[in-house]
């Protein structure tokens, strides 16, 4: 199979667990939607995951009806966006590590899903921001950890066949 066709399956196939992984609900339009696309951004790269985080956030939002509103989700998923791919970067910058790397990109994961994002709907919405911190940080940590237990239970020779640079 070539390069481009087993990139392309790949993203399809993480893109399906994205919508499964939105039917999973924490918390209105808060679920497992990113836990597929935090695993694209490791095997297929910053670009891909920010493609699978956006999507992701916004399929997840319109199977709830867009509780938080359209343009409100459109920010969310961008952010969602910006968060795969940071996520992504920041471990493979610090590739050599790999026990660094994982630690370090769950930090930037977190702190950008959670308090940036947060942060950054405060003029939005207001004050409900604080009724959605513990929901957004249950689910921002399960997905991160599923992701985890994921790519860390991938056997060794299977990595090097699909971790797509």
């Amino acid at each position: 199979m070539k390069h481009s066709t087993k990139k392309l399956a790949t993203l399809a196939i993480l893109l399906a667990l994205c919508v499964i992984g939105a039917n999973i609900k924490i918390l209105g339009s808060i679920a497992l939607d990113s836990f597929p696309a935090f695993i694209g951004a490791i095997i297929l790269g910053p670009f891909a995951g920010a493609f699978l985080g956006f999507f992701g956030h916004m399929i997840s939002a319109l199977l709830s009806g867009f509780p938080n509103t359209l343009p409100i989700h459109l920010i969310i998923a961008v952010l969602m966006g910006a968060c795969m791919f940071f996520y992504s970067w920041t471990r493979r910058k610090l590739a050599k590590n790999k026990i660094v790397a994982s630690v370090v990109s769950m930090l930037v994961g977190y702190m950008i899903n959670v308090p940036l994002d947060l942060l950054l709907l405060y003029p939005l919405m207001g004050p409900v921001v604080f009724m959605l911190f513990v929901p957004l940080t249950v689910a921002t940590v399960v997905n991160l950890g599923l992701s985890e237990v994921v790519i860390f239970g991938i056997p060794q020779k299977y990595k090097e066949a699909i971790f797509l640079k």
